[in-house]
């Protein structure tokens, strides 16, 4: 398009998680606005280079899987100098180590970053490889970023003092209110899932690592069991915990009070189906699944960690409980069975909440004022 500012967006796109579904919801706003052209790169094929080619943005794939780095390195080159981009926009630490520094020798004019969330808790030689990466991306920060994007206040006001980048604003994520589905009616949905219309119905989605702390919600559900109510616990989601995380419900004698129901592309109707939304992290930016259970009107009990308490208000939107307190976590739950009038004005003020201060559309324009401040200064 004659006139227009090209950006290129560069993602590893390895999963589909938050930081994925941001960027697409993002693109998804971008792509309708005025000024700008967008490219995006990813590193892998999958979910995420599906969901942008629906958007009509031109997707490019340098497959991390087959291409050494250096080559990777070579051929992000090549595409910033042929694509005479104004900007490239950096999602990732490994994308940010090797684009940043590409789009520097390629002379492109900007790069900006966004950090969708603080570095997760890692143990042993991970620790160590992470630990390595770390440093490395905050020389590529102070060296060839001009701007980074902060999800949350929490992330931002951290990275003012760590990053050496004069330049970080908070651009809290967003969700896209008209694309979300229809209301569904709670019994449709949990009768594909075999859950009874009589059961409180309570649901976590994400990966499942550590960081999330389901191990918490497990035994919070053994006390809600103990107690005698009718709790069912749907976990959306795959990873490295699974095997770990059933064998805690067979230990814990609630396996059948739990239902794994793995990766799912339905998420956003599954939270229809939901009484309470449930959110146990140790750590998080500002999560997309809590986003997409406030437009849904769910109750939430969340964790009081990183960007949550930026969305939920403690007995405003929903609960919020300190990070590892299974017997405070459980009593919240137990609050909002007993009380369908307190669920019912807590999931209210959410859906409210969601509306007036996390757009998609709202968080497009704050990117797009930060790529015109960059191209006028």
């Amino acid at each position: 398009m004659k006139g227009c500012a090209r950006i290129c967006h560069v993602a590893v796109a390895d999963l589909w998680a938050g930081a994925e579904v941001q960027l697409k919801v993002l693109l998804s706003q971008l792509a309708r606005m005025q000024g700008f052209e967008h490219t995006v790169i990813l590193f892998n094929e999958g979910r995420l280079e599906q969901e942008i080619r629906r958007l009509g943005v031109d997707v490019k794939v340098f497959p991390e899987q087959r291409w050494s780095g250096s080559k990777l390195f070579r051929e992000l080159m090549k595409e910033f100098k042929a694509g005479q981009y104004k900007i490239v926009h950096t999602h990732k630490y490994k994308d940010t180590i090797l684009a940043a520094p590409a789009s520097r020798m390629a002379g492109i004019p900007y790069v900006v970053r966004t950090v969708h969330g603080l570095r997760e808790p890692f143990h042993g030689l991970q620790s160590l490889k992470m630990n390595i990466y770390e440093c490395i991306e905050r020389r590529v920060h102070q060296h060839c970023v001009d701007a980074i994007i902060a999800v949350s206040p929490q992330i931002e006001d951290r990275l003012k003092c760590e990053c050496g980048v004069e330049r970080v604003v908070c651009v809290k994520n967003g969700l896209d209110l008209e694309t979300f589905p229809s209301p569904i009616h709670r019994d449709r949905k949990r009768a594909e899932l075999g859950i009874d219309t009589n059961t409180c119905l309570i649901g976590a989605v994400g990966r499942l690592t550590p960081v999330k702390g389901l191990e918490y919600l497990l035994r919070a559900a053994r006390i809600l069991v103990s107690r005698q109510c009718r709790v069912q616990i749907a976990i959306v989601g795959d990873g490295s915990l699974r095997e770990a995380l059933e064998q805690q419900a067979r230990d814990l004698g609630i396996v059948e009070n739990i239902v794994f129901l793995g990766h799912r592309e339905d998420t956003q109707e599954l939270m229809f189906a939901l009484d309470i939304f449930a959110l146990p992290s140790l750590s998080e930016g500002i999560p997309m699944a809590l986003l997409e259970a406030m437009a849904a009107g769910r109750a939430i009990v969340a964790s009081r960690v990183g960007g949550i308490p930026e969305v939920i208000r403690d007995g405003v939107e929903g609960y919020l409980v300190e990070p590892k307190d299974v017997q405070g976590f459980a009593d919240r739950c137990l609050q909002l069975i007993e009380s369908s009038d307190l669920a019912s004005r807590l999931s209210l003020s959410a859906r409210r909440r969601v509306e007036q201060n996390f757009s998609a559309q709202g968080m497009a324009r704050q990117v797009t004022s930060l790529y015109d401040e960059l191209i006028k200064a």
